[in-house]
């Protein structure tokens, strides 16, 4: 048996979703330096985007182990499906505006199709996950 790998949010999805969602925090820190004047309104809305941000990215888990995979995010979408009951990994490109991005999808045997949101995790996910059930590209 192989050690269980378990997989969060990457350092580069932190860096840059909480960064980006920092920048009106820090706008606000330098109208409220400059002009001597600070709204506690304003403070709590610009910290409240990052602080979302971090307990979003916290939320992310995929634990990977000799039986099968367990997936969790922040809003109630968690489950543990054994290889054997994988007929299917494949990405699926959503076009929105002028850019894209990927949707993974794991096609179960009973015809179920469970989403899965890879992008917060690092690289390294992908690679692991095409060795261990059918990858369809």
């Amino acid at each position: 048996m192989s050690v269980p790998q378990t997989f969060r949010s990457s350092p580069g999805s932190w860096a840059t979703l909480c960064g980006v969602l920092s920048v009106p925090l820090v706008l606000w820190s330098w109208s409220a330096l400059s002009s001597g004047r600070s709204g506690l309104t304003g403070l709590l809305i610009s910290l409240a985007l990052p602080v979302a941000a971090a307990i979003w990215l916290a939320s992310f888990r995929l634990r990977i182990d000799d039986l099968g995979l367990e997936y969790r995010e922040l809003f109630g979408r968690g489950f543990r499906v054994a290889y054997s009951e994988i007929a299917l990994l494949k990405p699926r490109t959503i076009l929105y505006g002028r850019g894209f991005a990927y949707e993974w999808l794991l096609y179960l045997h009973d015809g179920r199709v469970l989403r899965l949101n890879l992008k917060p995790f690092p690289r390294e996910t992908y690679r692991v996950l095409r060795q261990r059930i059918r990858y369809d590209a």
